[in-house]
């Protein structure tokens, strides 16, 4: 495509005006014409390039329509057009223009023959398409070197006699908005670019009773997966950005995605990891990214600040994820196996059975997979949250008392952060729903008891690491490292390695522990090591991890 859509269905179309009385005299008054290339994929007709008649000129616009369209209206829609038109100049001029310059940035400013004011162009498209600006650079330079052109936005003429005055506030900034990141970030993520634009409702407050936001909720509600850097325009892509947007703004602050914006990476996931760096926080997107996930289903502040939206609108917002059936009666087994690519996560959701229900996950070794939520909902839809983790084995089990009863669903979320984005990344999960009895019972025992011995071991790892804190750290002297290293070692190696984790600073290694010893603390630096040079996180200091090391 020599293009980018950036934008959706229902855009706003925008064209600032004055009312006017007669309205023939006004139109007579602007009666301006010029000619502008289009794209024949977008237009209804096929046309590549269509006459324009100027409408409005502002101080920071102009809007010029499609000729035979407009001329061809009845009196009354033009004069309900300038109507809104007037609404909106106000609106831009003195709201939407000046905050957006002030968050975002500034767009690129050619303008046309030598005027430096933006280009809104309608005309009318085919029903599946709300607007667009040329994203290609060559392309867009041979065009305006054609036309003259300069900052265009082309929308859908058809629109403005649908739209309110607020959809149209909110459409217009949310296509301006493009042009900013147009020109901060060319070539941007598709799905940056329209977090950015979604976000633009966020800071400029545009809708009192929060609609839009309330739209995109519900275009998100039916969506049982999500693949964050994937495109396809759809409203469910149009949901996961807005409700993004809305989450990163609630927890992290409004700078979060203008520093990202101003980050000089087209890659967006790159942009928000050092956003977070440089306003002082601890989480990487990929803990970010789950915490997102569990929260479009979980959505509960008394878990923990990290699981909820913060809105009113979304207060009770939850999405609905892929069901499956447990009979009722007997005893069942249902297996599934399924993927997972790279910055993708799902929502899958056991109901029905009875008694216990025994479920096992099986994260293969090439799956990097480290920890799995999982969300255990009661009767009175009382939601529990908790985790699976692989760090240690790749199989693990759980049991859940009184299924069907008291126990009603369990909510699996799958989450895949940086990993190969060419890979499908396979885990599998069985459930089996058994009557009590002595010998289950006894099974729920012996896992209870052995993830209690694993937490004192932890524990008694953590104890170590923490007594060892006063060791001296300034005669230690590393060189080559030679040795695979993993948990549970003790050897000066391994001190070396905690040396060169804490030299790299906080955000790898903050308790910056040299003691010799491989504990949690230790592996925890190591994956986030390894999550900064694009390795799979397993947490063992293997060969690559060795080799990026060694040539630090």
């Amino acid at each position: 495509m020599i293009i980018r859509r950036l934008g959706k269905i229902f855009i706003g179309f925008l064209f600032l005006g004055l009312v006017f009385s007669p309205a023939l005299k006004v139109y007579a008054y602007w009666d301006q014409n010029k000619n502008f290339f289009i794209e024949s994929d977008y237009d209804l007709f096929g046309r590549n390039q269509i006459e324009t008649k100027l409408i409005k000129t502002a101080t920071n616009l102009y809007f010029y329509v499609d000729k035979v369209w407009f001329d061809n209206l009845p009196l009354a829609d033009k004069q309900m057009i300038v109507n809104k038109i007037y609404s909106l100049a106000t609106d831009f001029e003195y709201k939407t223009y000046p905050i957006l310059h002030n968050t975002l940035g500034l767009e690129e400013n050619p303008g046309i023959d030598n005027d430096s004011r933006i280009v809104i162009v309608l005309h009318q498209m085919k029903p599946s398409f709300g607007g667009y600006i040329k994203a290609d650079d060559s392309v867009s330079k041979n065009i305006f070197s054609r036309s003259n052109e300069g900052q265009i936005i082309y929308l859908n003429a058809n629109n403005i006699l649908n739209l309110d005055l607020l959809l149209l506030d909110y459409h217009l900034a949310h296509e301006f908005s493009h042009l900013i990141t147009l020109n901060l970030k060319f070539n941007a993520d598709t799905w940056f670019s329209e977090l950015v634009s979604e976000w633009s409702d966020v800071i400029l407050d545009l809708e009192p009773d929060e609609s839009i936001l309330k739209q995109r909720a519900q275009q998100f509600l039916t969506s049982t997966n999500i693949e964050l850097v994937n495109w396809n325009n759809n409203e469910k892509d149009y949901g996961k950005a807005r409700l993004l947007a809305q989450y990163l703004s609630e927890q992290y602050g409004n700078s979060i995605i203008k520093d990202a914006l101003n980050y000089p990476s087209r890659d967006g996931i790159v942009s928000l990891e050092q956003s977070l760096k440089k306003n002082g926080f601890s989480e990487s997107f990929q803990e970010v990214f789950m915490n997102f996930l569990i929260t479009n289903v979980l959505n509960d502040c008394n878990t923990g600040s990290k699981y909820c939206y913060k809105s009113s609108v979304l207060k009770n917002f939850s999405i609905i994820p892929y069901k499956i059936y447990m009979p009722t009666i007997g005893e069942s087994l249902f297996s599934i196996t399924d993927s997972i690519t790279s910055w993708s996560g799902k929502w899958q959701e056991l109901v029905g059975g009875h008694d216990i229900l025994k479920l096992k996950v099986v994260i293969p070794e090439n799956t990097p997979i480290s920890s799995l939520a999982y969300i255990i909902e009661d009767e009175s839809g009382k939601k529990t949250l908790n985790f699976l983790d692989f760090t240690r084995d790749n199989i693990e089990e759980l049991f859940v008392k009184d299924f069907g009863t008291k126990n009603i669903s369990i909510i699996l979320i799958p989450v895949l952060g940086k990993a190969d984005e060419n890979i499908n990344y396979f885990y599998s999960w069985e459930a089996t729903t058994v009557a009590s009895n002595p010998q289950t019972e006894q099974q729920i025992i012996e896992k209870l008891t052995k993830r209690i011995e694993e937490l004192k071991r932890q524990v008694a790892s953590l104890q170590l690491e923490l007594s060892m804190l006063q060791t001296n750290q300034s005669n230690i002297t590393c060189s080559v490292f030679s040795n695979n290293l993993y948990y549970g070692m003790t050897s000066p190696q391994v001190k070396c390695l905690q040396q060169f984790l804490a030299n790299l600073g906080s955000s790898i290694y903050p308790e910056k522990l040299i003691t010799g010893y491989y504990g949690f603390l230790t592996q925890a630096a190591v994956k986030r090591y390894q999550a900064l040079k694009g390795i799979i996180t397993t947490g063992y200091f293997g060969p690559l991890t060795r080799a990026a090391v060694n040539h630090n």
